[in-house]
């Protein structure tokens, strides 16, 4: 199949999207909604110039603007340079703070301010138990970091050391299979540094089994926030900021005695990746019993599983001593969420997998020297 070349600007939505994807990237939290963000957090007054967050550091919490403004800035060329600015009912983040990466940009008070603020954990909390918020939030922060590189002064930030030719490839540099948290992650953090990325399967990851939500052990927020309309809108928007979606395939077979990798759609057609990320979850193999197993088996065996189908990974996958984090016994094929043997599966960590196995595809992509 033909895409854009990696590295060349994708066309921009007209101006009415722009708006309306604008607003939902930086919506505005009223009454209720920041009452219930309250029971989370603590609320403080700060000063004209106080930094809320510095670019750099790891140290990460999620602040609403109750009155005042605050200003997000991104070093450039030694110099602070200003992004937007966020206003009352307005929330900070992005999905970094789900991640183990640094602060991309720097938060600081531009007028005396009136501020919500919720540590990393208090703000997986909300996410977990307060679904109407999270789905506000997560939405949010997905387009943030679909849309944050492209719209920036300096253009998309492209992380791989190799110089790709200006020419189209057919041959994706990544191909995510699988559409719930993990692998959206996963493809916006992919699309965003510049990796020719598709995304396969909207629906798959999530599973339309009965009975899955309430399953013991698995959070009841896994299948709720997988479902319906938060990924559908967010697999929508990701295709008007450039990424490649097909959210209504699902993945037949992979073959993995080739190289760059191949795997076929429900429809017939063939995919070439050098990389692929394996984000299918679970499914429900037993009604009665309420069991469950990894979505892996278009895989053929090609990879070291568990009796279920869980992938393993890293020094667990078989054969594979020097295999990176989230990598299988495939090189340059990697598991993340519920797929992945070992894993926590709800949705915040599944997020958090999906944005560091990206990390870990360029290290491959460098290191095969494509």
């Amino acid at each position: 199949m033909r895409v854009p070349a990696a590295g060349a600007a994708p066309a921009l939505p007209p101006p009415a999207d722009l708006a309306a994807l604008h607003a939902q990237a930086f919506p505005m939290l009223r009454g209720a909604m920041i009452e219930r963000a309250a029971r989370y957090g603590e609320e403080m007054s700060v000063e004209p110039g106080r930094v809320l967050l510095n670019s750099g550091d790891r140290e990460a919490a999620f602040y609403i603007v109750l009155q005042g403004y605050a200003e997000v800035l991104e070093p450039a060329d030694g110099m602070m340079r200003s992004l937007l600015v966020h206003r009352d009912g307005e929330f900070t983040g992005s999905l970094d703070l789900f991640t183990d990466r640094p602060n991309a940009v720097t938060v600081r008070a531009d007028t005396p301010c009136r501020l919500l603020r919720l540590s990393r954990a208090a703000l997986e909390a909300l996410i977990l138990a307060e679904r109407p918020l999270a789905e506000i939030i997560l939405r949010a922060f997905m387009l943030r970091r679909i849309g944050y590189l492209q719209r920036r002064p300096h253009g998309g930030a492209i992380l791989r050391s190799v110089k790709k030719s200006e020419q189209e490839d057919a041959v994706m540099d990544l191909a995510v299979i699988g559409g719930g948290p993990a692998g959206l992650a996963a493809a916006a953090y992919a699309s965003s540094e510049g990796l020719q990325t598709l995304l396969v399967g909207g629906s798959l990851s999530c599973g339309d089994a009965p009975g899955l939500d309430v399953f013991v052990g698995f959070p009841g927020t896994f299948t709720g926030l997988c479902e319906g309309p938060l990924l559908r809108r967010a697999e929508d928007q990701s295709k008007r900021f450039g990424a490649h979606v097909m959210p209504l395939r699902t993945v037949s077979r992979f073959d993995g005695g080739c190289y760059p990798y191949r795997v076929w759609l429900d429809d017939g057609r063939m995919i070439e990746a050098r990389s692929l990320i394996v984000a299918t979850g679970m499914q429900e193999c037993d009604v009665q019993a309420r069991t469950v197993q990894a979505n892996t088996a278009w895989l053929d065996g090609w990879l070291d599983t568990d009796d279920r189908g869980y992938i393993h990974t890293g020094r667990a996958a078989a054969g594979s001593m020097q295999a990176r984090d989230y990598e299988s016994s495939q090189p340059g094929v990697f598991a993340v969420g519920a797929a992945r043997a070992g894993s926590a599966k709800h949705v915040l960590a599944s997020i958090a997998e999906g944005a560091a196995a990206v990390r870990v595809v360029h290290r491959f992509l460098d290191a095969s020297a494509h």
